[in-house]
């Protein structure tokens, strides 16, 4: 056979080897948001009404420890406890791990609109008073200089 049919061979490969990676990586998803989904079980009773974006998940282990591997596998920029659940900020989603019954129930939501539900929980741990848990410049001449 001729070298070039073995280029194009190994060509052919290299494109089938390359489809299935980007798959593989695409459908686990990334993140946090696909730790959560690949690790738990998803339940959609659970979601929040009227947010489609938030996607609940339950775990027959305890919160605390649901929390610890999720904060093994992906570092929060904060994160806050308190009686009601663990509240665990990332750069674009928001980890909420509360008790439920023998377990727990796991919320991964935006940002933004877990700072405005949870805003009682995160309010003086998430942001320094932006109604999106951010720090915010630039409110009018002079200030957040």
């Amino acid at each position: 056979m001729k070298p070039k049919f073995w280029f194009v061979i190994a060509g052919m490969t290299a494109v089938v080897a390359l489809i299935i990676a980007l798959v593989t990586i695409f459908s686990s998803g990334t993140g946090v948001r696909g730790y959560v989904a690949n690790h738990y079980t998803r339940a959609t009773q659970l979601d929040h009404r009227g947010d489609d974006d938030n996607k609940a998940y339950t775990s027959g282990k305890a919160p605390s420890r649901v929390s610890r591997e999720i904060t093994s596998a992906w570092k929060p920029i904060s994160q806050n406890t308190d009686g009601a659940g663990i509240y665990l900020r990332y750069d674009e989603d928001a980890v909420i791990v509360q008790p439920r019954k023998r377990g727990s129930v796991i919320h991964v939501m935006e940002i933004d609109k877990a700072y405005r539900h949870y805003h009682s929980h995160v309010g003086g741990f998430w942001g320094w008073g932006s109604p999106y848990g951010q720090s915010f410049r630039g409110r009018g001449p002079g200030s957040g200089k």
